[in-house]
């Protein structure tokens, strides 16, 4: 047998098994009802995938929300925002999000998290692997630490997706470790229920880190989805408290408006 041939065959099967697949338990995009003909992304077709907004330059440096973009100049160098050098974040040194909380990515977080659709763990870190390479390549971390649920809530859910998120992403930092030394050490509720002001409240005092794993580790704080920053900036009070040396913020989307063009 050659070469082409023994490649060929595993192929035709798995088109086989595809096309075989597709007959007897067809797959529809959630958002436009068209049937999908790839395993890659079995909720969305890749039209509503891709056509999900992406957070793109320029953006505050800091925070990660986008600035308003101006017509003619292509992508800009990205800055802090006005609300970042007024009162910059003495915890988190940078916030990083891959795409808006918007469209079919926002549908995917919530699908993955609140219905167990695990099988979308992949492409949301694929949105986070394709800004991490176009705009994380020069950042180094040593740990990727995952926001931790109570133990409670994890026993309902049954998995952590921040965990399964940042095991995914390991080949984009290779130089850096999952680490679940951060825990959750009470209950809190649900973020997504709560005004900005009982969001804080609500999360101060909820983290700790256990054993000396980050003490002197760049760390790089891995979430789904960044709204106010609270949560964010609660783990990340936990980790400089343990001696972490810096710590970053990466999400799969960030809660922010999407600017408009200036003329």
């Amino acid at each position: 047998m050659n070469v082409l041939s023994a490649i060929a065959r595993p192929r035709l099967s798995e088109d086989w098994h595809l096309a075989l697949k597709n007959l007897l338990l067809p797959m529809y995009c959630r958002a436009c009802g068209a049937r999908l003909l790839t395993e890659e992304n079995c909720v969305f077709c890749p039209d509503c995938w891709e056509s999900s907004p992406r957070i793109e330059r320029p953006f505050c440096d800091r925070c990660g929300k986008p600035h308003v973009r101006i017509v003619g100049l292509g992508a800009l160098s990205n800055y802090p925002c006005a609300d970042c050098r007024d009162k910059p974040n003495r915890h988190i040194r940078r916030v990083w999000g891959a795409a808006y909380y918007d469209g079919a990515v926002s549908a995917a977080i919530r699908l993955f998290k609140f219905q167990n659709k695990r099988l979308l763990a992949e492409p949301l870190a694929a949105v986070m692997e394709e800004f991490a390479c176009r705009e994380m390549a020069d950042e180094t971390y040593e740990l990727l630490v995952p926001v931790p649920l109570y133990h409670t809530r994890l026993r309902e859910r049954g998995f952590n997706q921040s965990l399964q998120l940042a095991c995914l992403l390991r080949e984009a930092f290779p130089s850096a470790e999952v680490d679940q030394s951060l825990q959750r050490i009470r209950p809190t509720c649900a973020q997504s229920t709560l005004t900005s002001e009982q969001r804080a409240r609500n999360v101060r005092g909820a983290f700790a880190v256990q054993g000396d794993a980050i003490k002197d580790k760049r760390v790089l704080l891995i979430d789904d989805v960044i709204t106010t920053g609270e949560t964010a900036t609660e783990c990340a009070r936990a980790l400089k408290r343990a001696g972490a040396a810096a710590v970053d913020a990466f999400a799969v989307a960030l809660a922010c408006p999407m600017p408009n063009f200036e003329l």
